[in-house]
């Protein structure tokens, strides 16, 4: 099923005086690591979609890094439909890289279909194949139709160029008996269907085993493409470049950034000037404001990736369960982060920047000083034990009351700028507050300041663009004006 890579095979079926077997033994994996290996080759697929740089898997999984298998296919369906199968075949190959170069080419290279989208990802049934005991069929002509059996051995067939390869599972599958499974491989083969009669055509058996199930990876569909920023690819990538556009700058690492999360047409310039000068980590956390009342007041996005038209952003569930773990009230809610904006419009940019990055979203419905202080002493114990401190992102706008013109939201924004400027969250938080300056991500901001602080991590904090929706407006008289704000800590 699906290319395979050249196979160089020592003797012929006709000739088998000396044919040694290709791998003979099964390869024997623990429940424990079948699961890991199924995740790892889901992962796999996911970044060859999505465009992730990802390393071998074989550093992933070392202890299953010295296995030996003869091949590995993985196979994709949708709707029990097939929509890709592709395989890595060789003399002895190591486990690990079998399956990962089975999974990069099911992802985009079966010619019988197209790539598999990222939105696709969590429709999938995936069957991860592991194969061994590459042998000829003994006999000639009719006598190959005792060969082999129907439900343990996949067939290959060989005639000069040409080669076909049909899983063990094709034949249960499609109810075919042992003439129709020979048959069946030869049109596979581009040959007729009576080759495998013909001495000149070599027939071989193997056997194999596969790990089945749904797609193991919980993604975030999303929900603002097309609204707050563009809904195709192309034009994605053409505002990024824009957005991103200004004199050539060296990346610096930093703490914590705050970037605005309104629409790109009002926004994303801001976005853009902070988050091209940030060297990014390994992680990322972004703080946000819950926008939907009645759902979990902090809530951590359990999901792997957040999903984006033509890509795609890891997430590191192991990360979010920890936070989650690690702080009271915390809690694991995919419901709060389903139509929350406010991270989705900046995984683009993240997605240009540092595609190498996991990113970990925590949505905050309000929260006292008293509170917000308690939460980040715990946050700066847990992220202290971590061998690197993950980037924090709050998203946030400025102010944006119902009523606000240019001048009142830029006056009340000073305000919350000046404190922002000291690097003293209680005073960014009494200031916001006492004026009633309606700063959606105030908390996140304060949570991830004072956390810093307790870390020692806050020694500087630099304006780096400020706008408001009123440029934006072309100058028509707007009677609620939204500000935006891009800062860099460190």
């Amino acid at each position: 099923m699906g290319s395979a890579k050249e196979n160089s095979l020592a003797g012929t079926p006709e000739e088998p005086t000396g044919w040694q077997p290709i791998v003979p033994q099964r390869p024997e994996l623990s429940e424990s690591e079948q699961q890991a290996l199924f995740e790892a080759a889901a992962w796999q697929v996911a970044a060859t979609v999505c465009g992730w740089p990802m390393p071998p898997l074989a550093d992933r999984l070392p202890e299953i890094a010295g296995k030996v298998v003869f091949g590995s296919f993985v196979s994709l369906k949708r709707a029990k439909q097939l929509r890709a199968c592709c395989g890595y075949l060789g003399g002895e190959l190591l486990l690990a890289e079998a399956v990962q170069q089975a999974a990069i080419r099911a992802a985009k290279d079966d010619p019988r279909f197209p790539p598999i989208e990222p939105e696709e990802l969590d429709r999938l049934h995936m069957d991860v194949w592991l194969l061994w005991n590459l042998e000829p069929v003994s006999g000639q002509g009719e006598d190959r139709l005792q060969g082999f059996q129907i439900g343990k051995h996949g067939l290959e067939v060989i005639r000069g160029d040409a080669r076909g390869l049909l899983l063990p599972s094709v034949a249960v599958e499609h109810h075919l008996d042992a003439q129709q499974f020979l048959e069946q491989v030869c049109l596979k083969a581009h040959l007729a269907p009576d080759a495998w009669k013909d001495p000149s055509t070599r027939v071989l058996r193997f056997e194999g085993y596969a790990i089945s199930g749904p797609f193991p990876l919980q993604v975030r569909h999303p929900v603002q493409a097309g609204r707050f920023y563009p809904g195709r690819p192309a034009e994605i990538q053409r505002e990024l470049d824009a957005l991103l556009a200004g004199p050539e700058r060296q990346p610096q690492a930093c703490s914590a950034v705050l970037v605005p999360h309104a629409g790109w047409q009002f926004s994303g310039r801001v976005a853009g000037a902070v988050l091209r000068q940030v060297e990014f980590p390994e992680r990322a956390i972004v703080f946000c404001p819950a926008h939907t009342p009645g759902l979990a007041r902090w809530a951590v996005a359990p999901h792997d990736i957040w999903i984006l038209p033509g890509g795609g952003v890891a997430s590191d569930r192991h990360l979010a369960h920890q936070l989650a773990d690690a702080i009271d009230g915390w809690q694991l809610d995919s419901t709060s982060h389903q139509y929350e904006h406010a991270i989705e419009v900046l995984l683009p940019f993240l997605a240009r920047l540092a595609p190498h990055m996991r990113v970990v979203g925590v949505a905050i419905l309000g929260g006292k000083w008293s509170e917000l202080q308690h939460f980040a002493d715990q946050l700066a114990h847990f992220l202290q034990r971590l061998s690197q401190l993950p980037l924090l992102i709050v998203s946030s706008d400025m102010h944006h009351e119902e009523v606000a013109g240019d001048a009142q939201t830029r006056r009340l924004d000073r305000l919350a700028l000046d404190a922002l400027e000291t690097r003293n969250p209680e005073r960014l938080y009494r200031t916001c507050v006492e004026n009633h300056i309606a700063m959606c991500g105030m908390r996140p901001a304060v949570l991830v300041l004072e956390t810093l602080r307790r870390l020692g991590r806050l020694q500087s904090a630099h304006l780096v663009a400020y706008a408001t929706s009123a440029e934006a407006e072309l100058g028509r008289d707007s009677r609620r004006v939204v500000g935006y704000a891009g800062m860099i800590f460190r």
